[in-house]
């Protein structure tokens, strides 16, 4: 029989019997009336005798329960008793464990902190010793750096003076009673006599050589008109149209006249200088070349047909006049060029150059009448010539190309109809 289920339907059937039993007074704990006459107490029914004794016996049997129970519970605090302690030991371990690790880390994160200060004030003074290195080493530098300019000074000024000294006797008996010779018409029994009125015109023509050269003009016709000036080419590949144009019309204006004299080698723009002077005179074996006029185009469509049209009109009217010298057209000149040359390059030696009448006179012999001190130009103080390491006195220079293979690099050639003559089977020597 499950007394749990039972018990609470027979304490609800025996609730009516027990509420009429409340109600009587207690014998026990009520107090003594007044003498009454005594009154009958009710009878219970059989049925509710057995319910009583039914109730009793489920009492005795719920605390029967109740102690088997406890007992249990009892017991299975006795059972888990060493567990919970097991488990107290377990996190009180636990949490030592856990506070231990915790002071290591603090330690450890003081040592990280400490070893971080220690890094950082050796790196402070690491740089700080650096910093005071390279300063004495820039020092250093500056001082080498005075020195080789004050010893650089100093062998220049030494040079000089020896220089000076070795010549002044021989200038002194060769220039001392010279000057120069001013004629009006310089050519005299073949020889082209040149004074000190005279234009150094080298190199490419650009806007730099046409200021020079314009202003030695203009400088000479102040000086004297009577006078010729004269502008002498030792080699000049052309250059600058514009340029070589403006040079063309400061030798057509200038009062006194200026002749050109082609030593070396005049080509295209120098060339046409040379053509259309006043007077010019060359070498048998100088060089003179005529060609068309190039550009590097670059652009759109409409750009380089602009541009070939200008550069055109350029050749029109600077090449007009050479071919009308010449007693031909200007198609007819532009033809002989490629007659001449598959290249367009019209090169001639100076007598043809005079047959061309691209110069009026050919001279074996040129007399430069005012070198009249040839003692060495002072270097300045303050600007040493320093020569460039690994440069020897005939211009070559050793270098490594970007492969680490050493070679010497060939000055270039000022005249373009020379050449390299040399063995060279590993090929070391190189054009620049």
């Amino acid at each position: 029989m499950n007394t749990h289920r039972i018990l609470p339907a027979l304490l609800a059937l025996a609730a009516p019997l027990f509420a009429q039993q409340a109600a009587a007074p207690s014998a026990v704990t009520a107090p003594t009336p007044a003498p009454v006459s005594p009154r009958p107490s009710p009878e219970l029914t059989p049925e509710q005798k057995e319910l009583m004794k039914e109730v009793e016996r489920m009492r005795g049997e719920k605390a029967r329960i109740d102690a088997q129970v406890a007992l249990a519970e009892a017991r299975r605090a006795e059972e888990l008793a060493p567990l919970t302690a097991e488990t107290a030991k377990l996190a009180a371990e636990r949490a030592l464990r856990l506070a231990k690790a915790a002071a290591e880390a603090a330690a450890l994160e003081d040592e990280k902190a400490k070893l971080e200060r220690q890094t950082s004030l050796e790196a402070a003074r690491s740089s700080a010793r650096l910093a005071e290195r390279m300063n004495r080493i820039r020092e250093l530098e500056a001082e080498a750096k005075q020195l080789q300019l004050e010893a650089g000074n100093t062998v220049a000024r030494l040079t000089n003076e020896l220089s000076r000294f070795q010549k002044e006797e021989e200038a002194r008996k060769v220039a001392s009673r010279a000057k120069p010779r001013y004629l009006k018409d310089p050519l005299v029994d073949g020889v082209l006599y040149i004074s000190d009125r005279r234009i150094p015109f080298n190199g490419a023509v650009t806007d730099q050589l046409a200021d020079h050269v314009i202003q030695r003009i203009n400088f000479y016709n102040n000086q004297s008109a009577e006078f010729p000036i004269f502008i002498v080419v030792d080699n000049s590949p052309g250059g600058s149209v514009a340029a070589g144009y403006q040079i063309q019309k400061a030798m057509a204006a200038s009062k006194a006249p200026v002749y050109v004299v082609v030593k070396g080698f005049a080509a295209s723009m120098t060339a046409v200088i040379a053509t259309l002077a006043e007077r010019s005179f060359c070498y048998p074996n100088s060089i003179l070349l005529h060609h068309q006029v190039s550009n590097n185009l670059r652009g759109n469509m409409t750009v380089l047909k602009e541009q070939i049209r200008f550069t055109t009109e350029w050749f029109d009217r600077l090449g007009t006049p050479v071919a009308k010298k010449m007693g031909i057209s200007l198609e007819e000149f532009v033809k002989q060029m490629y007659a001449n040359d598959s290249t367009g390059d019209w090169q001639a030696f100076g007598e043809q150059a005079k047959a061309l009448k691209w110069v009026d006179t050919t001279v074996e012999r040129i007399e430069e009448t005012a070198v009249l001190d040839i003692l060495p130009v002072p270097v300045a103080p303050t600007a040493p010539v320093i020569r460039p390491p690994q440069t020897e006195v005939s211009g070559v220079t050793a270098k490594v190309d970007d492969k680490g293979r050493p070679y010497y690099e060939l000055p270039p050639l000022s005249n373009p109809f020379d050449a390299w003559w040399m063995y060279d089977p590993q090929g070391l020597y190189r054009a620049r």
